[in-house]
This record gives C-alpha cells, sequence and structure tokens, in this order.
C-alpha cells in the first residue's frame, strides 16, 4: 500500500470521529504516540532514506501532524474509545502492525481533556491560511514539493538532482464546530470543560440516587425556599445517576466525558442545589442541611419553609413512638390558662428572699388607647433588671401590661402540653408541658449578623444593607445626597462630611464571596451632620445590563427595621427609596414600584391576633417548664402571656434538643416527626411573648398595684439605672 492511501485512510477515519459532535485527547502524549508508530514497523518496512538518521516513515510533517493531532479520540454509543488509527487493514500491510499499536496505546490510556483548536493558533501553523467563514480548516499539509540539488543529490545518493520529488503527508479537515473563535485561549477552553468534566464526576460518585430524589421531595413539599427554580436540574441529574449506576467500572469515566460535555448544569455538585445534596449524602441531618439551604438563599426569611419530610420517615417516625410508648405524650396540643396549676408555677428569686408564685391578670381590662406609640416615648421610664422585677415587683402587682413592639416578633411563644396529662414523660424534665418560639422569622436580623461576620459597622442610627445570595452578579448599594456627594465602592470605607460611609463591597472591590456573606453596608454615624433633603437610596448591577435577580434590604433608622424585597426588572438599576432629612429627624420613604414591604418596624401591624407597638393586657407571668417546681433544666425563659394572643401559623409541638435521653437517641426520627405533629391554629392558646435570660432584650411594661408606673425590664444582666 502506498502511503498516500494509508494517509487518506486515516484522514476518512478522521472524519468518522467529528461525526460523533465530540472529540478528545487521550493522556498518551504526541511523541510517545509516535514513538510507537515508528517502532513497530518490520523489519524492511522502514528503511532508511536519504541518511542513517532518516527513514521512509520519518518526516517531519507527519511527526508534527502525529504528535499535535494523533491521540484525538472520540467515544462510541457504547462508551469505548475510538481513535483515527481504527483501520481495516491487511496483516500484510507495512502499516498493520503500528496503527494496531498505536490504537492500542491509545485505548489503554484514560481521556484527559477534550479536543479543539482556535481560530488564532490555526493561522500562527504553517497550513492553509483561514477566514472565519468557512466550514472546514485544513489541518497538515496533504504533500509538498522538492527539487533536489546536484550538491544533494550526491550527499544522498537515491535522488537525482533536478527532479521533482513529491512526498505525501497525514492530513485531515477540521469542522468548523472544532474551531473556536470566541478569542479565549486553547488552555482556558479546555480548563473549562475539563474543571466541568471533574466535578461531574464528583457528583455522580458521591450523590445517591435515593438522596437527589430526597431534594426533590423537599422541593414539592416547599421545604426549600425558592426550591422550585432548582427542581430542573434535579430532573435532569437523576436519570443520569441511574444510567451512571449501571455503567461498568471501566466505562464510567468515558461516560462522565460525553455527558459533561457542554452540559450548563455539569458542576451541579458545586451549585446551591448541590451543596444541599451532598451535605444529606454525608448525613447531615435533614432539618439542619433545609435550615442550612435556606439561610443560604435568603437569611432574612430562612425559616419560613414548610418543615422537610419524607413518607418513608413518617412511617419510620411513628412506628418507633408506638413501640416504644410515647404515642399519647406526642399526641399534643396548645395549653391553655386552664392547664396551668398556678401553685406548681414557681419563680426563683435572687438572694435569700422566698420564692413566689406566679401571677395571674385574668380580670384586668386594659385601657391603652389605640394609637401607636414610639420608641423614644419610653427613653426616661426607669430601667430594672428581670431578677430584680421578679422579687421585688411582680409580687406586688395586680396588673401588668406589655408593649409589644415589631423587634418582639421573634420572641412571640406558645405554651403545649400532652392532650392526656400523666402520659409518660418525654422531655428533660419531669412534666410534658413545653414551649415553641414564632417560626415564622428567625427573630434577630440575618442581614444584620452577616454584614456584622464580614466585619461592618451596625450599630449606627441609620443602616442601610443589601443582600444577594442568589446571584453572583455584582450588585452595588449606591447613595446620592442632597448636597449630590455620591457614596459608593469607589469611595468605601471614606468617612463623609455627612458622616455617611460604605464600609462593605460584594463580588466586586473587595473580593467574591459565598452566598450568605454577599451584603453591602452603608451607614451614617452622626443624623445631627447629615444636611436635609433627600438621600436617594438605589442599587446597580455593575455586571450586567439588568437587575435580574431579587434581592433583600435593610434600612435601620434608630433600631426600628424595614425590610424589603427588590423585584428583578430589566433596568441596570433600582432604586430602593428615599431617607429624607429634615432638623434631625430621619423617614425612609420606600420605592413601593419595585421593591415589597416584608416587614417594617416603623408602622404598627397585627401579627398573632394582637397589633405591634400598642400595649396589651398581661394574663400570666411564668417561667418556661423546665424551671417550674424542682426542675433546673437549660436556660432560663421568662414567658409573659398576652390576652387575645394567638398564633395565627402551624407550630411545633416539641423541640427535639427538650427530648429525653431516650429519644435523642433517634434524634434523626424524632427531627422528622416534630414536623409531623405540627399544631394548627385554634382559639385555645396560651400565647404571648418570651425572653431568654441569657441573651440581651428589653420590655416595656405598665403595671398597677400600690401605684401605677412604666418600667422598663432588662434580660441582658448589664448593670441597670434608675431615671425618675
Amino acid at each position: 500500500m502506498e502511503f498516500k492511501q494509508f494517509a487518506d485512510l486515516v484522514f476518512n477515519q478522521f472524519q468518522q470521529l467529528q461525526k460523533t459532535g465530540k472529540l478528545f485527547r487521550s493522556s498518551v502524549t504526541g511523541d510517545e504516540l509516535w514513538d510507537k508508530y515508528l517502532n513497530s514497523f518490520k523489519p524492511g518496512h522502514n528503511p532508511v532514506f536519504r541518511d542513517p538518521n532518516s527513514s521512509a516513515h520519518n518526516d517531519n510533517l507527519d511527526k508534527s501532524f502525529v504528535r499535535r493531532y494523533g491521540n484525538v479520540v472520540t467515544i462510541d454509543e457504547n462508551y469505548n474509545i475510538i481513535t483515527m488509527w481504527d483501520l481495516q487493514l491487511s496483516e500484510e500491510s507495512e502499516y498493520y502492525q503500528p496503527t494496531l499499536r498505536m490504537s492500542e496505546l491509545l485505548k489503554s490510556k484514560p481521556i484527559c481533556d477534550v479536543f479543539f483548536e482556535t481560530y488564532e493558533e490555526l493561522n500562527s501553523l504553517n497550513y492553509e491560511k483561514n477566514n472565519k467563514k468557512q466550514e472546514i480548516f485544513r489541518l497538515g499539509i496533504a504533500q509538498n514539493h522538492k527539487i533536489y540539488t546536484q550538491e544533494e543529490a550526491t550527499k544522498y545518493g537515491v535522488v537525482q538532482a533536478g527532479q521533482v520529488y513529491q512526498f505525501h503527508h497525514f492530513y485531515g479537515d477540521l469542522n468548523k464546530q472544532f474551531v473556536d473563535q470566541t478569542g479565549k485561549s486553547q488552555a482556558a477552553i479546555i480548563g473549562e470543560f475539563r474543571d466541568n468534566k471533574n466535578v461531574f464526576k464528583r457528583g455522580m460518585d458521591e450523590i445517591p440516587h435515593d438522596t437527589l430524589m430526597l431534594v426533590k421531595d423537599l422541593i414539592n413539599q416547599n421545604s426549600l425556599l425558592d426550591g422550585s427554580t432548582h427542581l430542573y436540574k434535579i430532573e435532569k441529574i437523576a436519570p443520569m445517576k441511574v444510567e451512571y449506576d449501571h455503567i461498568q467500572a471501566q466505562y464510567k469515566d468515558n461516560w462522565c466525558w460525553v455527558q459533561s460535555y457542554k452540559l450548563a448544569f455539569a458542576k451541579f455538585r458545586n451549585e446551591l442545589i448541590g451543596t444541599l445534596c451532598v451535605e444529606l449524602a454525608e448525613g447531615k441531618e435533614l432539618n439542619e442541611a433545609c435550615q442550612t439551604w435556606n439561610k443560604r438563599v435568603d437569611p432574612a426569611n430562612y425559616m419560613k419553609a414548610t418543615a422537610p419530610i419524607t413518607q418513608k420517615q413518617v412511617k419510620q417516625a411513628q412506628e418507633f413512638v408506638q413501640e416504644q410508648g410515647y404515642e399519647e405524650s406526642f399526641n399534643r396540643r396548645f395549653a391553655t390558662l386552664a392547664d396551668i396549676n398556678v401553685d406548681e408555677i414557681l419563680h426563683s428569686n435572687v438572694g435569700k428572699a422566698e420564692i413566689k408564685t406566679a401571677s395571674v391578670f385574668d380580670k384586668v381590662k386594659s385601657t391603652t388607647p389605640s394609637t401607636r406609640h414610639k420608641r423614644s416615648q419610653f427613653d426616661d421610664v426607669e430601667e430594672v433588671s428581670i431578677d430584680k422585677f421578679m422579687k421585688d415587683i411582680l409580687p406586688n402587682c395586680t396588673s401588668i401590661e406589655a408593649f409589644f413592639e415589631n423587634k418582639h416578633q421573634g420572641n412571640l411563644v406558645a405554651l403545649t402540653t400532652a392532650n392526656q396529662k400523666d402520659t409518660k414523660p418525654m422531655f428533660k424534665w419531669d412534666n410534658n408541658f413545653s414551649w415553641t418560639f414564632n417560626g415564622n422569622l428567625a427573630g434577630k436580623s440575618m442581614i444584620k449578623q452577616a454584614v456584622k461576620d464580614r466585619g461592618g459597622k451596625v450599630e449606627a442610627p441609620i443602616r442601610v444593607s443589601i443582600h444577594f445570595p442568589n446571584t453572583t452578579s455584582d450588585y452595588d448599594l449606591h447613595c446620592i445626597e442632597p448636597n449630590r456627594n455620591h457614596i459608593y465602592y469607589g469611595n468605601r470605607r471614606t468617612l463623609h462630611s455627612s458622616s455617611g460611609m460604605l464600609d462593605l463591597d460584594a463580588q466586586g472591590a473587595d473580593g467574591d464571596f459565598p452566598p450568605e456573606k454577599r451584603v453591602e453596608n452603608l451607614t451614617y454615624s452622626d443624623i445631627l451632620k447629615m444636611n436635609n433633603g433627600n438621600y436617594k437610596i438605589y442599587v446597580q448591577n455593575f455586571s450586567g445590563p439588568k437587575i435580574q435577580t431579587a434581592f433583600t434590604t435593610e434600612v435601620e433608622i434608630l433600631g426600628d427595621i424595614t425590610i424589603l424585597n427588590v423585584k428583578s426588572n430589566n433596568k441596570k438599576e433600582v432604586e430602593i427609596g428615599i431617607l429624607k432629612v429634615s432638623n434631625g429627624n430621619v423617614s425612609f420613604i420606600p420605592n413601593e414600584q419595585d421593591c415589597e414591604i416584608i416587614e417594617s418596624q416603623t408602622v404598627s401591624k397585627q401579627i398573632w391576633n394582637i397589633d405591634t407597638n400598642k400595649f396589651h393586657k398581661v394574663n400570666l407571668v411564668c417561667l418556661t417548664p423546665n424551671h417550674w417546681g424542682d426542675n433546673n433544666v437549660g436556660n432560663k425563659h421568662y414567658l409573659f402571656m398576652l390576652d387575645e394572643c394567638k398564633s395565627d401559623v402551624s407550630l411545633r409541638s416539641f423541640h427535639v434538643e427538650n427530648l429525653n435521653s431516650d429519644l435523642l437517641q433517634h434524634r434523626k426520627v424524632m427531627e422528622v416527626l416534630g414536623t409531623t405533629t405540627m399544631l394548627e391554629p385554634n382559639n385555645n392558646q396560651l400565647c404571648g411573648i418570651g425572653f431568654n435570660s441569657t441573651v440581651g432584650d428589653e420590655l416595656n411594661l405598665k403595671i398597677s398595684g400600690s401605684h401605677k408606673r412604666s418600667i422598663k425590664v432588662r434580660f441582658d444582666g448589664l448593670n441597670t439605672k434608675n431615671k425618675n
């Protein structure tokens, strides 16, 4: 067989490889392949040509082609490697052994990369010149001609001077789909494909199909905030996982190269939804994993999702409870005032004073008008510690009214109990009463905490913070002051004459951050330095032409927080609202066309059937059940149960961390059971506001006894002061 025929067969085979639409490179190097080619000829099939350092098949153009393209392969429908050397040749052919050995070598080694050429690289080679409109690009040089001089003819002895010699070489035609014209480097293109494949394979290895189905169930149950936007990825990945699990081990790597090729979510494992799958696969508790997800997606409202459950888990939980005799204990309801034996509810007092019983005020009518009160009205009231209140003031009270503020939403609490008395104790204390705080909000601003974690300033009279966890785009917070001074990322951490400063930037000047820390923060530390007028607050997408993903904004003025959901739109920037300053008074006017108000402490609203920023009659003051009687288990909470207060959302009837040691051995099952025994709202509830003795907080009270007065009770254990 002449070399031209052989080269044409290789050419045709290379065309067949391209029909699969995906080309790859073997980890066999071009030099290794060329050596295999030359060393595989039988004796006499590769004779010396011209001088001892060359042979009939040792040609520089052929060597260049084999080194550059000889290790290009594809993968067939059965995930076998196919090479351009897979030719149907007679065993007598001089090329039979070289192609056989080259093919065997390539198929014995794994694929290491995809194959692409770049337009710029091809035009730098000594090939045909190209233009960007052509459909086919020639690789190599199919043939060339040479006329030897008399001196060369004398030197080599095998050629004649003046005669034209034609030489044929390896060559190929490359379809334009394998020629990148974006201007990216070949290394960048190939590196991206390689990274995609490696991450894709890790996901296939680490995430079981059962986990994918569990996450699908969680999304359908609304247990994952914004989970529906990720559902299509689960539905695409799940059947791939089934196929991967049935592929023989030796073909898995090739399968991953094929499946990840230009797959939009090849890096599924590293995406938000993939991270959740990995955490569940690694054994993270279901509720904890879901809560972590929700914090990443929306730190301000991460607890608004439905508790995660599956049918299998429900069945397991029910069987365990029945077998262990706890079924009636878990049959629970809201507690009522009639359930409470006042003689058994005691309060520990400071020092050697006697233990006092709780006070009940079920006949006192509230005289508070329905007007909204401002926090400043309580600036000069007497402050007392909770210990002093319980020891010296509460025993002498005949009535109490508590001022319920917007900031107390996370303090809303309900007492729960078992339907039947004397059921098997399920808690770490000796009664079957428990309590549940409002679970619809985290209670404290998670955006504020994220700002604090990043080192931003949160203690300031005025704070504006944005959080954008659902996009990697660079959203920038801006403020135009009345004097046209512009506060933005270009002068971040600069203190302006107005006392304003932008101290945090995300996804830009300060670097990239994970979802929970994509916050920007603007504060004003001295209202008196702020000029009268309007301060325009807006956000601009530095990365693109529009605000493509909704985000959250918090505006805090003298402790009053307004939380807004800023909608996505087709504009590059969106106005959040106006800070209006007038002679030391600051108000916020939101742009309600583009922003949805989620929460606000500047207006009164109704929560759990009672209005915020108003006084409400207190029906009962008590400790949480873990400190009733002789019990002294865990943190102490002080409960102020309010008249007419009742939850309007489903609440957990118990919390796993409060269960006794027997039940805690089955913590995962108990976590699920806690979500299957949710209490639906009804009219018979004992609810109010509760305060942890270890967490700084305050509550304004109006009390009656020997005389009427107003006091502010502090729960932080700090030194208090009297203001008369």
